[in-house]
């Protein structure tokens, strides 16, 4: 991908500053950068109070058997993991995955598989602070398209978009037909279903035990374009020295109840996240939208 004359324009020179300070940071030794990543986490443990109070909410909702001191403790580590994530996207920005020097699993790789006049694989991805570099990992050997959120800096879209470029076709959120198209071929699509997106094409089913207003898209998608659904399942191990990736196939889905659907995303992501809890992005609004009569939970 070339750059483009007018992003060389004196304008954009700040942003090519912040860029080469982010180029800086991404190729520091690996060990280094997790130190660095920690020690985000804990400065935004104090710093970052608002989301602090949103992961400490959640948490509360999704783990009331927690003792006050083992709320805390949870707290501390997921905002470092926050962190430590931050530091794992700019290397996957800047280093080819090969490069990375990390180990990594791939359990399930058979499930990636496309064959001739197969139909195409929708993987979810959920919102770990691994995302990223689970992602890449994966993709350098089962490249796959995504939606993405175009960048209001020019620049940092350029950067992303070559980013992106590496693994598969950057797709439009709002482009479904394209999405739909791609699957269709045989192609692969990483799609991240566990945010709060509001009450439109959302249902409210169990997430914790909590009704969480949960996206039907997944099912949409999965009919729409013919495809096969999977789940990524994906931890960080000794201290990002490694990563594990296990591709869970998701039976019959779509099943033909959106509803049902939405329940067996929900419950898979339940499970890897009691499993390595500190590692999940706990600091979105997960539950910001609540059925009719309920109050929020943020307040």
């Amino acid at each position: 991908m070339t750059i483009e004359r007018q992003l060389l324009h004196p304008r954009h020179w700040p942003a090519w500053c912040s860029v080469g300070l982010l180029w800086l940071l991404a190729h520091l030794p690996q060990r280094l950068s997790y130190a660095l990543g920690a020690g985000i986490g804990n400065v935004f443990y104090f710093l970052a109070k608002d989301r602090r109070h949103i992961c400490e909410t959640n948490l509360r909702l999704c783990f009331p058997e927690l003792s006050d001191i083992e709320h805390k403790i949870l707290v501390k580590k997921t905002m470092r993991n926050q962190g430590v994530g931050l530091m794992e996207t700019l290397r996957v920005w800047f280093i080819a995955p090969d490069k990375l020097g990390v180990e990594f699993e791939l359990l399930g790789k058979e499930h990636l598989e496309v064959a001739n006049g197969d139909p195409g694989i929708i993987i979810i991805g959920t919102h770990f602070t691994t995302l990223d570099v689970s992602g890449a990992l994966i993709g350098r050997q089962y490249p796959a398209d995504s939606f993405y959120r175009k960048h209001k800096n020019p620049v940092f879209e350029y950067i992303l978009s070559r980013s992106r470029g590496r693994y598969g076709e950057p797709i439009h959120r709002r482009d479904i037909k394209r999405a739909l198209k791609r699957l269709r071929e045989g192609r692969r699509l990483y799609y991240l279903p566990d945010q709060d997106y509001g009450r439109k094409s959302a249902e409210f089913v169990s997430f914790f035990g909590i009704p969480t207003a949960t996206t039907i898209g997944t099912s949409t998608l999965a009919k729409g374009g013919r495809a096969k659904v999977v789940y990524a399942n994906q931890r960080r191990l000794d201290s990002g020295r490694r990563y594990r990736v296990e591709i869970i196939p998701m039976a019959n889905f779509p099943s033909g109840d959106p509803v049902a659907d939405a329940r067996a995303v929900n419950a898979i992501l339940e499970e890897n996240i009691r499993a390595v809890p500190e590692q999940y992005m706990w600091v979105h609004r997960r539950f910001k939208t609540r059925p009719d009569g309920d109050a929020g939970f943020y307040e």
